[in-house]
């Protein structure tokens, strides 16, 4: 439910925040647009680069057509060393 939804994303944001802060990474990649919105949010005014793979969803056209191959190099153009 939606009032129980909010306290919820609530937690799971000050958690992130506060994982991202204690590691220091370089780099936050999100795995889908979804997840890269809600780096982007999350860590606003942070000093990370947030990057985005494709995500793996069996419903995605273009993760169906090899989506290690294509998510290794969206890693290597963000300079991502594998």
């Amino acid at each position: 439910p939606a009032a129980e939804r909010s306290p919820l994303l609530s937690a799971c944001d000050a958690a992130f925040v506060a994982a991202v802060a204690a590691l220091q990474p370089e780099i936050v990649i999100g795995v889908g647009a979804y997840a890269r919105a809600q780096a982007t949010r999350c860590l606003a005014g942070m000093d990370v680069r947030i990057g985005q793979i494709l995500h793996p969803s069996p419903a995605s056209p273009a993760a169906n057509r090899g989506w290690a191959p294509q998510a290794e190099r969206q890693l290597a153009e963000m300079g991502v060393a594998l």
